[in-house]
């Protein structure tokens, strides 16, 4: 690691990861907001970020052939695939698809009836969002140019404005990271499932490439999605249900409150899972069957409700949280060694020498990062005390989130609408934050809606590829800056420059005029109808966190207790739940290998499930691109 830390820093290369986030824009964009075929980023593991690896691996072998002098080492091709990634936070139906329509939505959909303006309209900044409606019609109707002067220059201010938050943002998270990683990673020894293919990929492709037990996978999933391409585009052609097949519903009572039964196919979701610890993915399917019990009990209870937002809400902060805890010897050694002060109780304090920054380098960034974010948020119109509350409550979501990628490395992890904004609102009522908090949470919606494509689990991933690889942080942590920089002001031209031709709520086939419809309809739900305290809720949420800490408290304390707090974390609410089945797959393959034939046939079925999950991707990333070329849409591998 040592040696590597001080690794050159390869130009060529930083270049060709800029022009391939500028791409990598570009069709996360046309995929699922012009399109909407196969969503690229809601994944854990990004659908183009792989595709993109794979085709440069490939072409790396090539050169290693027949051009040596152009190929490229494994800190090279983990650089491109990193800067991929970083901008697919960015540029994917999670983030931009989010926050582009906060920007334009208001004041083209403003009516009488709704009375928008008097309600909000006319309190908000002027670089906040566009407010002149005849710019917007080009926006939502298309036919029309971003490059007309007085288009151009409607959106100067909001881009760059919000581009800057963005930046800041996702730094100040790099920075969180940077403070995790070391414990999470070389203390705790957390798993990190998600960078099991890229790793093979950059390792040791040659050995990859030639174990027929990858190929094998590769085909089974690759063969069902290409017939399923194919019978998209050809109805005639014949189908395999592997999404969200219906197995039916109970009619009578108690058992019909368990609504339908779902069970899908997923061939990546199962390839996955596999690198997963058994008892972490027991507990993902074993919670999505009490989830089930819970809503019959629930039922025969005569209650309606289960509140399952609330219970997501405590179980997130409450794994956020733990962690933290876990851990507070050698955030505490950060701590004092940032501010200078000598170890305490005879304890060393923390070596960071070989992290990706210095930590006080790290804590730096993290407070004028933050600083700026609360700078920002208090021009939108909201108070520091507000501010301060909506961070206190996102910081454990985003480590939780983090946590669960580290440690389980879900195929997907979603909090839809369990966001700081309504957890305030729960908590307080309306009245008691007013118009320019409620204004202010709504603006900051897009960051928050389902955090899927989180930054923060991406960042941490990357610096463990490093680690993995022994090949130093320094490049690698050029390219996420720059892919951050470049990328949020590319990702912007992108979607303004496309949706002024096509149309917003013309051709494009995505959600953007759902999104702004979402989010100003809850901002003037909370304006119209006032609320107050909402005690039941409250009493869910810590109920819920309460139970998230005792099941770490008896998996902690007990070994033969089966039941991680992290498969409750990820079914509660809006979690898994269409994935239980293929997480029982994999669960239900894993444990049957290990029994018959221990770690070493585990070993071997290694390449299997990761042919499952690439064999899955290519093909979604085909057929998406297929759309992109012929303009069409295609067959969704993935939403």
């Amino acid at each position: 690691m040592a040696k590597g830390t001080h690794q050159r820093v390869k130009l060529h290369i930083l270049l060709i990861g800029i022009l391939l986030v500028a791409f990598n824009s570009y069709w996360c964009l046309m995929g699922t907001e012009v399109w909407h075929s196969t969503q690229l980023t809601i994944a854990s593991l990004f659908f183009n970020a792989v595709f993109t690896l794979l085709v440069f691996v490939l072409l790396n072998l090539l050169f290693q052939k027949f051009i040596p002098k152009l190929a490229m080492s494994a800190a090279d091709l983990q650089t491109i695939y990193v800067m991929v990634v970083m901008v697919s936070t960015l540029s994917g139906h999670t983030m931009m698809g989010y926050l582009i329509p906060v920007l334009a939505h208001t004041f083209q959909f403003a009516t009488p009836e709704n009375e928008w303006l008097s309600l909000f309209g006319n309190n908000l900044p002027d670089w906040i969002a566009v407010k002149n409606p005849r710019i917007l019609d080009g926006f939502y109707n298309g036919d029309s140019s971003l490059y007309n002067p007085d288009t151009f220059n409607a959106w100067i201010s909001p881009v760059l404005a919000w581009s800057a938050f963005v930046i800041a943002l996702w730094l100040t998270l790099l920075s969180v990271t940077v403070f995790l990683r070391k414990q999470w990673t070389e203390n705790e020894r957390l798993n990190y499932p998600i960078v099991q293919l890229p790793l093979a990929l950059t390792t040791n492709p040659k050995r990859f490439f030639s174990s027929p037990w990858m190929w094998l996978g590769f085909a089974i999933a690759g063969s069902a999605e290409l017939l399923n391409g194919l019978s998209f585009l050809f109805p005639d052609i014949p189908s395999l249900p592997i999404r969200n097949k219906t197995l039916g519903q109970f009619s009578s009572k108690p058992w019909s409150a368990m609504g339908p039964i779902h069970i899908s196919f997923y061939p990546f979701s199962i390839g996955l899972m596999f690198f997963t610890p058994l008892d972490l993915s027991f507990s993902c399917w074993f919670f999505w069957l009490l989830s089930r019990i819970q809503l019959i009990l629930t039922d025969m209870m005569g209650a309606r409700n289960i509140y399952g937002l609330e219970q997501q809400t405590g179980a997130w902060i409450a794994f956020g949280c733990i962690p933290l805890w876990m851990g507070r010897r050698y955030y505490g050694g950060i701590i004092r060694k940032v501010f200078g002060m000598g170890p305490k109780n005879n304890q060393t304090l923390p070596d960071d020498s070989r992290e990706p920054m210095r930590y006080r380098t790290a804590t730096g960034l993290f407070v004028v990062g933050l600083l700026f974010l609360f700078f920002f948020c208090y021009q939108m119109g909201m108070t520091f005390w507000a501010i301060s509350l909506f961070f206190i409550l996102y910081f454990p979501m985003i480590i939780g989130i983090t946590r669960i990628r580290a440690e389980i490395g879900p195929p997907l992890h979603q909090l839809i609408l369990v966001d700081p904004g309504r957890t305030m609102v729960l908590g307080l009522g309306t009245r008691r934050l007013g118009l320019g908090n409620l204004t202010g949470l709504t603006f900051l919606y897009p960051f928050v809606r389902c955090f899927r494509a989180h930054p923060t689990p991406s960042e941490l991933e990357a610096f463990r590829l490093a680690e993995r690889s022994r090949i130093g942080y320094r490049q690698l942590l050029i390219g996420m800056i720059l892919a951050i920089v470049c990328g949020i002001v590319i990702t912007f031209w992108a979607y303004l420059h496309v949706l002024y031709d096509m149309g917003a709520g013309s051709k494009a086939r995505g959600w953007i005029v759902y999104m702004g419809w979402e989010t100003f309809n809850r901002l003037q739900t909370w304006l119209v109808n006032p609320r107050e305290t909402a005690l039941p809720e409250l009493g869910v949420i810590g109920s819920s966190f309460l139970f998230t800490v005792f099941l770490m408290i008896m998996k902690t304390r007990f070994l033969w207790w089966p039941l991680h707090p992290g498969g409750y974390v990820l079914i509660s609410g809006t979690g898994m739940g269409r994935l239980w089945f293929t997480i029982f797959l994999s669960w239900l393959a894993k444990a049957a290998i290990l029994k018959i034939g221990g770690v070493k046939l585990y070993r071997q079925a290694v390449p299997f499930f990761l042919g499952l999950i690439l064999g899955d991707y290519t093909l979604g990333c085909v057929w998406s691109l297929i759309g992109l070329v012929f303009k069409i849409p295609t067959y969704i591998v993935w939403h």
